[in-house]
């Protein structure tokens, strides 16, 4: 055999070779339905939520392919995924942000364009947060999201001749609107479930947390944080808010007696107070509601710290980029996020909304864009889930209890800031993060 010969078939071998790489790389846009996979999927969910959510589902359509689900946390997320090799993960926006900084995952921004998958269903501007974290690039899709919207009782509105609060308006905007409502007539005009709910609403739209998690150390002695606590001290000594400090159990709060005109809350709201007391009290439960975005910063009008890809079973869904069974780890994530899952749930009742708008349930017609108008926070602060166990509790317990001090006289504002820096940070000193 001559020497050319020979180069010619180590040039045809790795021709040959090279194409059978690349076609394994390859994703069909539509695998095939008999294709045999186990897939390996890291979540924080459990077997039986993530099969009666999605899993079952999916093998009504690729019944060969097998589940093998990984669980991790937030501290050991980088060491479980380069041990156990997963296809396929459910991740939050912190842990997606750190996957991107790892190379971990595929780019499928290829993949979307493919008309059957109808990109344009889902909530643009969640699609667009996760472009701006991959730096123009998408590695992800979410099936669900949460976020918090302004209530309010039109009919309260009405009878008090008082505007009806409007898409991005600032917290002292909705202070202004609340202090319109006559106190003497048993009327607040606005409810929060307790002061530091209501800190934390206001400090996180302004890019301010009460906690910074990375060091563990007390941020609310501020001037910044200060301010925020002056104004809801002169909304509560105005009479206009009302801070009851009720458990999230209770089903009847100002805003549902008809003594608040308006409140801000999770989208769940809706779900577990609202149409719950809908269904148990039929024609009797008559609450003129609706819903306008939630109060935004005056230098962030069209931002929203609220809006979130919800971080279960329901969260970001990626592609490991060192997967062995990319084809059947796309047909997952197509389906978790697709059309067809989102249909299907849609008359469940969920914590959360599909991320893919037509499928919001919303048999009343009410203005739920509001809950998706604006853009995600994509500098994301205050992920008090990282937090040692009970320590957010301890923390928030004490915010309450010097809030109260300063509501009631016994303590000037002044005092009761310095003892919540102080006294906080002597509960996060005793439980540093591991």
């Amino acid at each position: 055999m001559s020497r050319l010969t020979r180069l010619l078939g180590l040039v045809v071998l790795i021709v040959a070779i090279s194409a059978c790489s690349n076609r394994a790389e390859t994703i069909q846009y539509e695998g095939d339905p008999t294709m045999k996979a186990t897939l390996k999927v890291m979540t924080v969910t459990s077997r039986d939520n993530f099969m009666s959510n999605v899993g079952d589902l999916f093998n009504q359509k690729y019944p060969n392919i097998e589940f093998e689900l990984i669980s991790f946390n937030s501290d050991n997320l980088m060491e479980v995924t380069d041990r156990e090799k997963p296809d396929v993960m459910i991740v939050s926006r912190d842990e997606y942000r750190q996957f991107i900084e790892e190379g971990q995952l595929s780019d499928i921004d290829s993949l979307l364009s493919d008309d059957r998958f109808h990109v344009e269903g889902i909530v643009s501007e969640m699609l667009n947060y996760l472009r701006d974290v991959g730096k123009g690039k998408l590695y992800g899709i979410p099936a669900q999201f949460t976020s918090k919207g302004l209530y309010y009782n039109k009919d309260l509105f009405d009878r008090y001749g008082v505007p009806y609060p409007e898409d991005q308006m600032t917290w002292e905007e909705v202070f202004q609107l609340a202090e319109r409502f006559p106190s003497e007539d048993g009327v607040y005009g606005f409810y929060s479930r307790s002061f530091p709910d209501l800190v934390d609403d206001i400090a996180l739209s302004r890019g301010l947390a009460g906690i910074n998690v990375k060091d563990m150390q007390m941020n609310v002695g501020s001037e910044s944080y200060r301010e925020v606590f002056q104004m809801i001290m002169d909304a509560y000594n105005s009479n206009s808010v009302t801070l009851p400090d009720i458990p999230f159990t209770e089903m009847y709060d100002p805003f549902i007696t008809g003594t608040s005109a308006m409140t801000v809350d999770f989208n769940s709201y809706i779900t577990y107070r609202l149409n719950r007391l809908k269904e148990k009290q039929g024609d009797q439960f008559n609450l003129n509601w609706d819903i306008v975005t939630a109060p935004v910063a005056q230098n962030k009008r069209n931002i929203s710290r609220d809006i979130s890809p919800y971080m279960l079973v329901a969260g970001i869904h990626v592609i490991n980029k060192d997967s062995t069974q990319k084809q059947a780890a796309w047909e997952f994530v197509k389906f978790a996020t697709g059309e067809q899952l989102a249909k299907a749930n849609s008359r469940k009742s969920s914590l959360f909304f599909p991320v893919r708008i037509d499928y919001i349930y919303n048999p009343e017609g009410k203005r739920m864009e509001s809950f998706y108008k604006l853009k995600p926070e994509v500098n994301f602060i205050g992920n008090y889930d990282l937090l040692p166990d009970g320590v957010f509790r301890k923390v928030k317990d004490i915010i309450t209890s010097e809030g109260k001090a300063a509501m009631v006289g016994a303590k000037t504002l002044d005092e009761a800031i310095s003892s919540m820096q102080e006294r906080g940070q002597q509960v996060l000193d005793q439980n540093p993060r591991k």
